[in-house]
């Protein structure tokens, strides 16, 4: 009944936006968007360039001219010509400009999660708030303050749930064959290949870029580079990727990483299967 209560306070709603803010280099940006998800302090939205987690940007319903500051959460969706879906936060907990009426909340927040610093690994219970809960289920990352770090670092659910699926299978596979060597059993399931194939690699935050595939399967691959992403970060790839074809991007996660003289390697795991 309460997750039932949770959804019911998100609605989809498209409302015609006008969005302004800073770019990097501290220029006024006026851009326009529209809401595709929305609740009483929040909303996902539609915006027509890529927009910086923590900033504040100033968002305007067009159908009514009710305005408000709004944080920045994080993506939601990865960009398409520059084009991208956005969690943000109203900064004033007062503030309603969508002209609905919500359920009186329970309390400032809809979730507490146990999350993990990417950077020095420190555990935290967090509180979150709707906003926040889609854009970790979708980009795998927050962006929130570590007080071991002494900055706002990369958050993301503890590494231990994504290496459990990874030791649960391993244990079966020993038991189901006998104790035969991982890499043989590992074969059998995902018909690994080692394979150097080009891959192009995008992020929830529009960076894209392009890499070489130390083996490849069903369920996903390995693929080495100097960029520093992080365990259980979403991305989109293609592979092999080929300039001169048409081909659709598959949604993945980080799900495993290594480093070597400040190179990464990664293991990737499809969240769909490629087409």
């Amino acid at each position: 009944m309460e997750n039932e209560q949770r959804r019911s306070a998100r609605i989809m709603y498209s409302i015609p936006l006008s969005i302004r803010g800073m770019d990097e280099k501290g220029k006024p940006f006026e851009i326009p968007g529209r809401t595709i998800t929305l609740n009483r302090h929040g909303a996902r939205i539609l915006a027509s360039r890529s927009l910086k987690v923590t900033q504040t940007i100033h968002v305007t319903n067009q159908a009514n001219a009710a305005a408000a500051e709004f944080r920045v959460v994080g993506p939601i969706a990865p960009p398409i010509d520059h084009e991208g879906e956005w969690g943000v936060e109203c900064l004033r907990v007062d503030k309603n400009i969508w002209d609905i009426q919500f359920p009186t909340p329970r309390g400032d927040y809809d979730a507490r999660v146990l999350l993990s610093c990417r950077l020095c690994q420190a555990f935290s219970l967090q509180s979150l708030s709707l906003v926040e809960v889609e854009v970790l289920e979708t980009a795998g990352l927050l962006t929130k303050p570590c007080v071991h770090c002494g900055s706002s670092t990369p958050w993301g659910y503890p590494r231990q749930a994504f290496e459990l699926e990874t030791k649960a299978y391993q244990a079966a596979v020993t038991e189901a064959t006998g104790g035969l060597p991982t890499l043989a059993a590992e074969r059998r399931r995902t018909q690994r290949k080692a394979a150097q194939l080009p891959i192009r690699v995008r992020d929830y935050y529009g960076e894209v870029e392009f890499a070489q595939t130390e083996n490849v399967s069903q369920d996903g691959l390995c693929f080495s580079t100097f960029t520093r992403y992080y365990v259980g970060q979403g991305i989109v790839v293609i592979c092999p990727f080929d300039a001169g074809i048409e081909k659709p991007e598959a949604r993945a996660r980080i799900i495993r990483t290594d480093a070597e003289g400040g190179r990464y390697t990664y293991g990737v795991k499809y969240e769909q299967p490629p087409r």
